[in-house]
């Protein structure tokens, strides 16, 4: 069936995947069509290492993941020219790749298939599906026959996603083989952190043990909300936990926020990137304070403004915001994360120049639309976010309009890098009060001269990422010669980035700094949960938070 173009619905042991032959280019776009996922990669399973070497390169170290007992998801580097349909993972230079974990895996592959594609067993955005009724009635209309046993499953789990970087696991996505994810925190609190609303998770502190969920998905997805309320009824059952204090984030539009102010036990509310910087120093086991350099694409501030490109000092149970990236005033809430060319037209509209020019995949008029409503200040909001920076250079370099999945331009504005760049472009860096701010305007302006002058994506894109790193590096080195920390941590989504990792973590050590980042905890929201438990668990042990008082955080 599968060697007839056929779409498969498999029971495997955390839910069910949808299966077709990685061979059938017109198979895989049925499966995209069906599922409603037009662009984003596409797992698959390979029947052997021998055939996983084949279509990527393979280090020792991924050799290893790959054959591990977790069996987990690989991105792996692409072997170029490609062998298999581009439309598997489209845009992008890596794949995901897995080995057979189960029994029935072995047996598909006996039929002299090399390859699956294996994804998830869901609609797009929606939980994957794992009980036979459910699957049934979700399915149905996307798969043509369905594989299943009798085992009831009782918790759902997803594929595990890992990277591989300086030869280490970079966990993505936490979930099969990795989940629950406990580690030892110095705390007799019994404590519940709600995570966030992506790619949420919970953590419950629970006798010196802080246990972390498997991925839940995202939570504006109500069935995902219904199941992450299942699994915090779960671990509470399983553990024999009441938890004293619930700690959830700044942003009261979450449901993961929502959810925690409903319970009588007492509140505790972390920012959403010191949650990040205590997730990283409590994992690496850092005591001392550290500079927090927190990159992703949204989370509320102290000041009501969207943070995401964010220099910390402090510790796991306080912080004060020593630097950041320049503000830039962004138009239209969510569908500006979904269509980074508004980010683009925001970027050129603060330093005055027409967008016509660089954006000639948009029309004009939905363009005016944005600068008028900005002029006017009308559903505008305040942004230091180094996530909504790349989507803005994605829009003009590689022409990246619009995105159908999570990080897509960010995605992509990496995969073009291929040459070796060691150019930057000119940057500044303003002492502002108490703070410093990295400017974009000169970044920007310089990206805007080499695309008039014919420079290809490649090169422009690895300069961006390269001055990225420099004016980061300048900035914490300005930092620490106030506050005298060599200690660095690295967290936030921006991190998934294997090259602006790389390259941010080569240039510190070379300034002198102990540089850590996030490894077993995923550095994106993923890992919210856990830096959440930490940081409350820390503030009642040193007496900034004492129950029975409101919901606070502290922050200098």
């Amino acid at each position: 069936m599968l060697s007839e173009g056929r779409l498969i619905g498999i029971k495997g042991i955390g839910g069910y995947h949808i299966v077709c032959n990685v061979q059938d280019e017109k198979a895989i776009d049925l499966l995209r069509k069906r599922k409603r996922r037009p662009d984003k990669p596409l797992a698959i399973m390979a029947a052997s290492l021998e055939s996983v070497m084949l279509i990527c390169k393979v280090t020792d170290k991924e050799e290893e993941t790959l054959k591990s007992r977790q069996r987990p998801i690989v991105l792996l580097e692409k072997k170029f020219p490609e062998t298999l349909p581009h439309n598997i993972a489209p845009g992008i230079n890596r794949l995901g790749v897995m080995l057979p974990y189960t029994a029935i895996h072995h047996l598909i592959f006996q039929e002299e298939l090399q390859y699956l594609i294996m994804t998830s067993g869901n609609i797009s955005r929606m939980p994957i599906c794992y009980k036979d009724s459910q699957a049934l009635e979700q399915l149905n209309g996307i798969v043509d026959f369905f594989l299943v046993h009798d085992i009831e499953i009782l918790t759902p789990i997803d594929d595990s996603v890992v990277r591989i970087i300086d030869e280490k696991e970079m966990v993505s996505r936490s979930a099969r083989g990795y989940s629950p994810c406990t580690l030892k925190i110095d705390s007799d609190r019994e404590i519940m952190a709600m995570g966030a609303e992506q790619k949420s998770s919970l953590c419950l502190l629970h006798k010196g043990y802080a246990h972390s969920t498997q991925y839940l998905g995202n939570l504006d997805e109500m069935s995902s909300y219904v199941e992450y309320l299942q699994v915090m009824k779960r671990m509470k059952v399983l553990h024999g936990a009441e938890p004293q204090i619930f700690a959830h984030d700044l942003h009261a539009g979450y449901l993961s926020t929502q959810c925690a102010l409903k319970q009588s036990a007492e509140k505790i509310f972390i920012q959403h990137h010191h949650a990040h910087m205590a997730a990283c120093m409590a994992e690496n086991g850092l005591i001392e304070d550290a500079i927090g350099v927190i990159y992703d694409g949204t989370g509320l501030g102290t000041d009501g403004s969207i943070w995401g490109g964010e220099i910390l000092v402090g510790s796991k149970s306080k912080f004060s915001r020593v630097g950041h990236w320049k503000y830039v005033t962004l138009q239209g809430g969510d569908s500006a994360v979904r269509e980074p060319w508004k980010s683009a037209v925001s970027y050129l509209y603060s330093i005055g120049v027409d967008s016509k020019e660089f954006l000639s995949r948009v029309e004009r008029l939905k363009v005016k639309t944005i600068e008028n409503a900005i002029s006017n200040n009308i559903n505008c909001f305040k942004s230091s976010s180094v996530g909504r920076l790349f989507d803005c250079i994605s829009a003009l370099v590689i022409r990246r309009t619009h995105i159908t999945y999570d990080a897509q331009a960010a995605i992509e504005l990496e995969s073009v890098i291929k040459s070796d760049v060691s150019d930057f472009y000119p940057y500044s860096i303003e002492e502002k009060e108490e703070h410093l701010e990295i400017e974009y305007e000169e970044i920007l302006s310089s990206i805007l001269r080499d695309m008039k002058d014919g420079k290809t994506p490649s090169y422009i894109s690895a300069k961006f990422h390269n001055t990225v790193c420099k004016a980061t590096i300048d900035c914490v080195c300005k930092v620490r010669n106030k506050y005298c920390i060599n200690n660095i941590v690295l967290s936030g989504g921006v991190f998934e980035n294997v090259y602006l990792l790389s390259s941010m973590k080569r240039g510190l050590k070379e300034h002198g700094f102990h540089v850590y980042h996030n490894m077993k905890i995923p550095t994106n929201d993923g890992g919210i949960a856990f830096g959440q438990a930490v940081a409350a668990a820390q503030m009642v042990k040193e007496g900034h938070y004492v129950p029975g008082s409101s919901s606070k955080n502290c922050n200098n």
